[in-house]
Parts: structure tokens; sequence; C-alpha cells
């Protein structure tokens, strides 16, 4: 047991597990953060080939990480965090859809405001999202 009393094994250096799992988190997010700030940085410089490049081997560095830790990577605390953030995020979606596409359509209709082509993308946007929810949770429900 280490001071954490979380056992060593499957931690490389005879580390414990939370901290190898901290060690290797950082660098699966912090590939990923490189990657964009980089790629923002030298578009703005105008090297575009060179930020998308940048921000891929953030991408690939990230997937390296994920795939390759000798740790697991999240526990089911994790799994709890992100089933909570994807309700509260569909949640904030159905309200923005339901709203905002009433709202366009009814001021549109009033002739109070015409919202522009961007506004109808959004939307198609967020409709496209639910689409997306229920095509997975189908494939979910089915396998398992």
């Amino acid at each position: 047991m280490t001071e954490t009393g979380v056992g060593s094994a499957g931690a490389p250096g005879g580390t414990s597990t939370v901290a190898a799992r901290r060690r290797y988190r950082r660098l699966l997010f912090g590939s990923i953060g490189v990657g964009v700030v980089a790629n923002v940085a030298l578009r703005l410089l105008s090297y575009p080939v060179a930020a998308e490049a940048v921000y891929w081997v953030g991408i690939v560095g990230f997937l390296a990480v994920w795939r390759f830790s000798p740790v697991t990577l999240f526990d089911e605390r994790d799994a709890e965090l992100e089933r909570h953030a994807s309700t509260v995020t569909l949640v904030v979606a159905a309200v923005v859809l339901v709203v905002g596409a009433s709202g366009a359509r009814t001021l549109s209709a009033l002739g109070v405001y015409d919202a522009p082509p961007f506004v109808n993308g959004v939307l198609y946007g967020y409709v496209g999202l639910f689409v997306v929810f229920a095509v997975a949770y189908g494939w979910a429900a089915r396998t398992r």
C-alpha cells in the first residue's frame, strides 16, 4: 500500500495508481491543450498548414496516452461526472432549441425581427445534436 491507501499494481515506477492516473491524465489533456493553443498561435501568425499539423500532433498524443497508458485513466466517479454533465448539456440545449426556434418563428411571423440565416443554422445544429444522441442512445440500448 502507498500513502494514499491505493496499491501500486499497474502503476509505473512503484508510484500509486492515483498519482499515475493524475500524471497520465495531465499528459492526455495537456497534449490537446498544447495542440489547440499552438494551432491558434500559428494561425494568428499566418501559418495555417503548420497550425493544423501541430493540432493533429496534439490529437495523436492524446490518443497515444489514452491507448497506451499503464493505468486506467477514468473510474466510476469520472463516469458519473460525465453522465451528469451530459444531462445538463442536453437539458440546456433542449431549452435553447425549443425557446430559440419558437421565438425566431414567432418574431418573424409578427414582423418584429427576422433572424439571420446563421441562427437557423445554429438551431439545426442543435437538432443534429439530438439526432446523434438518439442514435447513440438506441445503439447503446441494443448493445447492453
